[in-house]
């Protein structure tokens, strides 16, 4: 798997960015991130400002991702 292969997700309670599988972010809510944590939005990539470039990228998601 790479960067690519996720899209975006965040916690709107903690701001906290989430890596999502591509296939399932266009699923109806909840979505689930690679690490277990549940996200409340998906929008962008995980490769992008929304993800990786966010402030607070999801150490766990970026090793998963990137693994």
């Amino acid at each position: 798997m790479s960067t690519s292969d996720h899209a975006a997700g965040r916690e709107q309670s903690t701001g906290t960015a989430h890596a999502v599988l591509r296939a399932t972010a266009d699923l109806p809510a909840p979505w689930a991130a690679i690490c277990g944590a549940s996200v409340d939005v998906v929008q962008g990539r995980w490769d992008g400002p929304r993800g990786l470039g966010s402030e607070q990228p999801c150490p766990e998601c970026r090793r998963l991702a990137e693994g």
